[in-house]
């Protein structure tokens, strides 16, 4: 598929939902004051509407992403599609605010059905360099995507488009998922399962069942916050995160499919780029929510500023993305932790350098846009390492585990620096001034943690070759890109990874 203008049309399809989710993930919340103006809602249900969109899509990730490999990534896909359009719908046409909640409550299980798909699906249809591209791609539309939500989300509501106010931000999904529907039923490749995934030795509902609880319970208390009791369930993580794994090993035991295959994604390797992509992500996020605080309120930019400031980060993400499956083997191996450095870089000069209304900005902006280039170099390097170190039968496991642990550090990020940046500033020996580069700072620290695991993580794949010295390669991938004769775009691949892939093209 990846040589012939159908598999770039395929992976539009699939990118053009994964953004789709991002930037109804980031617009509603600049669309929540109206919303709680018209509708008249109370705090409690303002912030239902908000979080429940990610309290359910990150609970249903991982059973989403094992449906795909039971009924096929297409057909799970586009019934993630159809659903999200409808949920669309009925938000935009909502009377009163528990037909909202309910909405989004759909609109996040849509999104797991859609998004669960995105990495399986470049894991089985694309192979060498092409999927390296493809994984670029999958990481602009990431960062892309929220920074999109953002823009979007202001300036549709102040558009006030037909007089539909707030609601435009929902019934936009509407024809744009349709059209991406027909295009879906009409360019995705009909996959279907071997006949080894079509017949389970067993169910494993109970992990399915503890792996969403566990991570229900880590959501809801730093979604919601209130009321205070929420916070109990923070106990409760650490017995369903055992009572899981036993009923994982058990399910194994006796031959059947675990919820989540932990042997899989159990090697050094994966172990420490999940690590690595989880300190990029959690610095990412928060500092998408600090930095529209500290713009809007500490530097008084007008929204619209405000809203441009992020755009050079995405636009230095995408550069970097591209430049991946061009590098040589030898300067692949350390774009992961040479991405986390550039984060850690943008991070601590971002706390000093100096910005203020109008021009006064772009300092700032510079800044930002090292960082967008060094966690573009880092997601795009760090999941090539992992779709390559992990088997093509277990790219479900690869993908539920990447998106949950996705969301569940996004919140966790905006959690702990959100609630860091306002104390901080209330403080007399710190102040607003203090506070930025105070929070700063501690992204900073996260991002170095993640230069040290992705250096773990790619010393663990090279020692996990068993073979030569991987830079005696050629430095540009060559014309074949058979995964029989090429590990993807020079990273080292581990030795247990399927290399049956192969495009159904």
């Amino acid at each position: 598929m990846e040589r012939d203008r159908g598999g770039a049309i395929a992976l539009l399809v699939l990118l053009l939902g994964q953004a789709m989710a991002n930037i109804d993930l980031a617009v509603v919340n600049l669309a929540a004051p109206a919303v709680s103006v018209d509708l008249r809602v109370s705090s409690t249900e303002l912030t239902l509407m908000v979080t429940s969109y990610a309290l359910c899509s990150a609970v249903l990730l991982a059973p989403a992403a094992r449906l795909g490999e039971r009924h096929g990534v297409r057909r799970v896909y586009l019934c993630g599609l159809g659903l999200f359009t409808l949920a669309s719908l009925g938000c935009g046409l909502a009377p009163v605010p528990t037909v909202l909640i309910a909405g989004r409550c759909a609109q996040g299980a849509a999104t797991a059905l859609m998004i669960s798909q995105v990495l399986v699906g470049i894991h089985r249809w694309f192979s060498g360099p092409a999927r390296a591209r493809a994984l670029g791609w999958h990481a602009l539309t990431l960062s892309g995507g929220a920074v999109l939500g953002q823009v979007l989300g202001g300036t549709l509501v102040s558009a006030n488009l037909f007089g539909t106010g707030w609601r435009a931000v929902f019934l936009l999904n509407v024809p744009v998922g349709a059209l991406m529907l027909a295009a879906g039923l009409r360019l995705l490749p009909h996959d279907r399962p071997s006949g080894a995934r079509a017949v389970d030795p067993g169910s494993d509902t109970p992990g399915g069942l503890l792996l969403g609880a566990a991570t229900l319970a880590v959501l809801l208390p730093l979604s919601l916050e209130h009321p205070w009791w929420l916070w109990l369930f923070l106990a409760l993580v650490g017995p369903l995160g055992v009572a899981f794994v036993r009923t994982e090993r058990r399910v194994i035991a006796r031959g059947g499919r675990p919820a989540l295959d932990l042997a899989a994604l159990g090697t050094p390797a994966v172990r420490w780029s999940l690590l690595a992509f989880c300190g990029t992500t959690l610095t990412y996020i928060a500092l998408l929510y600090l930095l529209a605080l500290h713009l809007e309120q500490h530097l008084r930019l007008p929204a619209w500023q405000a809203g441009l400031v992020p755009l050079g980060w995405v636009i230095a993400f995408g550069a970097a993305g591209s430049l991946l499956p061009r590098a040589p083997r030898r300067l692949a191996r350390r774009l992961p932790m040479a991405g986390c450095l550039l984060l850690t870089l943008s991070y601590a000069l971002a706390a000093v350098v100096p910005a203020g209304r109008g021009l006064a900005v772009w300092p700032l902006t510079v800044v930002l846009c090292v960082g967008g280039f060094g966690l573009g170099l880092a997601h795009t390097s760090l999941l090539v390492l992992l779709t390559s170190s992990v088997p093509a039968r277990s790219a479900p496991d690869l993908s539920g585990t990447v998106n949950t642990l996705s969301t569940v550090v996004g919140v966790i990020g905006v959690a702990v620096f959100g609630a860091l940046y306002p104390w901080l500033g209330g403080q007399a020996w710190s102040g607003p001034a203090g506070s930025w580069r105070l929070t700063c700072g501690g992204l900073a620290l996260v991002a170095a943690g993640s230069a040290v695991s992705a250096l773990a993580a790619v010393r663990g794949a090279t020692a996990s070759e068993g073979s030569a010295d991987p830079t005696d390669h050629p430095a540009t991938p060559p014309t074949n890109t058979d995964p029989h004769k090429e590990p993807p775009c020079g990273l080292p691949e581990s030795p247990g990874t399927d290399r049956a892939t192969k495009s159904p093209a």
